[in-house]
């Protein structure tokens, strides 16, 4: 027979309480109508519900219980038999916790170890460097690795002692320290493990080279003699300056680094070495302190290896690098100056244009507009002349007549285009004619609006001409590509802000194809240059409706 879970004990239980209730619960009358007996009935199931629900959250309690209480266990037992010693420790030394492997390095049992100070089990002449560990770990909370022989009563008789590693931190939250142990064996494993040592520093291409703590050398490797040209029995005893060149380095380069040494235990750098044959190479070095039990300096190591190659790699990419931006800023420099040269150019064409486009104006108001008013007027006394005696005749004086009309009005037009004279009656009368000519010439609906003040705004003759042709490219573009039916432009002075402002509600601006950057229209360049070179700003862009195509042109004035 199986036993009965604990969720299964806690929804009996549940269930003999209810019972219990309602059989302590006074006998109630019976129930007059069918509506009473619903509502009692009605109740009955709510409490069924609610308890159902609570031996549902009683039985997920209970899983997540018993799912803690066996991940508890499981990690309660991987802690116990793993096969490194682990112990934990407070601030005054003494063992809070240990698992197997721990007793057994300890050679006592785990339970016996608990409430012992560790320092117990460290040979004597190590406990004070124990202490200091210990007490520096708290003080500073970071990770510590230290080796300490541990206590043998059997040294007496001349048995090795055996040494363990600690790396120890501070478990967060609480004064505690974690330890883990490893046991480095006695002194025969220890040379052991040292031989292997020596057997991979003679392996490495890498130079190696050990130092006491008055900066003698004291080992080398292979690799030393292959890079340096030393033998060894030349290197042994000497300070190792006798490699480098001082000269080479900027002052206080050396100083420097024996100074992070000292401090941080470490220092990583290039050196300028010279070999013994004499010739020079650059030595990436990488030194290391190593430190005995009472903190003091006991050796000094370092590895190094031949960079010059790479490092000489590094400076002719460098140059090459310098090289290419100085190219990069003359070229830049070049072309700014062609640039700013070919934004003169055009403003000057541009002015050059207005100038010629006057004076063909003036020269065709002069020459032909006159000699055509001549002609008119000879031609019109012809037709008074002949209209009673000569019916043909005067027929034909009239159809000269009608088309020396003609060319008059296709001059004054060709006159208009090259440089209406209402510019000179001042920009607000010169767009008043132009959104006029525009409604007449296109049949849309343009409206026109100025500031209040528009008879007293005095522009200058270049600003005033660069806004009509803006003005008149941008009427040119709608006419002829937005498929529009209204315009709306409005000239508008705000403090020294001077701005035009075209808008439309056709079919906006097609976006520019891909890979080009702009669109194909070389008017709206144009014009855009043109502005640019008096200093103003043109925007082109979609109104706030959201359909069609606005374009301003302000100026500072």
């Amino acid at each position: 027979m199986t036993k009965p879970s604990r969720a299964e004990l806690d929804a009996h239980l549940l269930r003999e309480n209810a019972e219990r209730a309602a059989a302590s619960l006074p006998p109630q009358p019976p129930a007059d109508t069918p509506s009473d007996q619903l509502k009692q009935w009605h109740e009955l199931q709510v409490t069924q519900i609610e308890l159902d629900m609570q031996n549902q959250a009683l039985a997920e309690l209970q899983t997540e219980r018993d799912l803690a209480d066996e991940q508890r266990e499981r990690y309660t037992d991987l802690y116990d038999q793993a096969p490194a010693g682990y112990l934990s420790v407070d601030d005054e030394g003494y063992i809070t916790r240990a698992n197997l492997a721990a007793g057994e390095l300890l050679r006592s049992g785990r339970d016996e170890l608990i409430a012992k100070r560790f320092e117990q089990f460290v040979a004597p002449q190590a406990q004070a460097g124990w202490r200091r560990f210990l007490q520096g770990l708290f003080a500073s909370g970071e990770r510590g690795v230290m080796e300490v022989p541990l206590f043998d009563p059997a040294d007496a008789a001349g048995t090795p002692s055996r040494q363990v590693r600690m790396e120890a931190n501070l478990e967060a939250g609480a004064r505690k320290c974690r330890i883990i142990l490893t046991d480095v064996g006695t002194a025969p494993v220890r040379d052991a493990v040292r031989l292997r040592a020596l057997q991979v520093l003679d392996s490495i291409k890498e130079g190696v080279l050990v130092c006491d703590a008055d900066y003698q050398i004291v080992s080398v490797n292979p690799a030393f003699t292959e890079i340096t040209g030393y033998p060894v029995e030349e290197a042994l005893g000497r300070n190792p300056r006798f490699l480098g060149r001082q000269t080479e380095h900027p002052p206080g380069y050396h100083a420097e680094a024996m100074q992070q040494l000292r401090s941080e235990g470490r220092w990583q750098g290039d050196v300028f070495n010279c070999r013994r044959d004499g010739t020079l190479y650059v030595a990436h070095m990488s030194l290391t302190v190593i430190r005995d039990e009472h903190g003091a300096i006991s050796y000094h190591i370092g590895v190094f290896s031949d960079v010059t190659a790479q490092r000489q790699a590094d400076a002719e990419l460098l140059r090459w690098s310098h090289e290419l931006d100085e190219r990069v800023e003359a070229r830049t420099a070049e072309l700014s100056e062609s640039r700013e040269q070919l934004r003169k150019l055009a403003a000057h064409l541009e002015t050059i244009k207005e100038e010629e486009r006057k004076r063909i104006a003036r020269d065709i108001h002069d020459e032909l507009g006159q000699n055509l008013l001549a002609l008119r007027i000879d031609i019109s006394m012809l037709g008074t002349r002949t209209s009673e005696r000569h019916a043909r005749l005067h027929q034909r004086v009239n159809a000269a007549l009608d088309n020396v009309d003609a060319t008059i009005r296709s001059v004054r037009g060709i006159m208009n285009e090259l440089r209406p004279a209402v510019l000179d009656l001042g920009l607000p009368a010169a767009l008043e004619w132009q959104a006029a000519e525009f409604r007449k010439r296109s049949g849309l609906a343009c409206t026109l609006t100025l500031p209040d003040d528009a008879d007293s705004l005095v522009v200058a003759p270049d600003m005033a001409i660069v806004l009509f042709r803006g003005l008149q490219e941008a009427l040119s573009n709608v006419r002829r590509h937005a498929q529009a039916s209204k315009v709306a432009i409005a000239l508008a002075l705000r403090g020294r802000r001077l701005s035009l402002t075209i808008v439309d509600d056709g079919i906006g601006l097609e976006p520019a194809p891909a890979g080009t950057g702009q669109r194909d229209s070389f008017g709206l360049i144009g014009m855009s240059q043109r502005v640019a070179a008096l200093g103003g700003a043109m925007e082109i862009g979609t109104p706030a409706t959201g359909h069609g195509c606005r374009l301003m042109v302000s100026f500072d004035l």
